[in-house]
């Protein structure tokens, strides 16, 4: 089994399970029998390009994400998309929204936490 598609099946059974998803319904929004998502999932079979983006559409992630999730490029993508998000903000405008992020952040860990 390869390793890079046993990483993004766990992905996808990862934030299928996020969205409360069965199996059955990912399928079904991306026009695949219920057993393809089960064997992508387990990294048992290759997924195509056409599959991919109906998956990612289905449930809403990026396909950076999926594909490379702790890849350096990835992060380093996502620190300059917040950089470009905040670069018309003032300082106090930076300083209300980072004590927002942590909120949210220490909000998603509780939840994360609790399932």
């Amino acid at each position: 089994m390869n390793d890079n598609l046993k990483e993004i099946g766990l992905r996808i059974a990862q934030a299928r399970k996020k969205k409360s998803m069965s199996q059955a319904d990912l399928a079904e929004k991306a026009q695949v029998s219920i057993s393809h998502i089960s064997d992508i999932e387990n990294g048992k079979k290759q997924i195509g390009i056409e599959i991919f983006i109906r998956i990612t559409e289905a449930l809403n992630v990026s396909a950076d994400w999926l594909l490379r999730a702790s890849n350096n490029e990835v992060k380093q993508i996502q620190r300059n998309e917040f950089d470009e998000l905040l670069s018309d903000c003032t300082a106090a405008e930076r300083k209300s929204l980072l004590r927002i992020m942590q909120d949210v952040k220490e909000a998603l860990f509780k939840y994360r936490d609790s399932i």
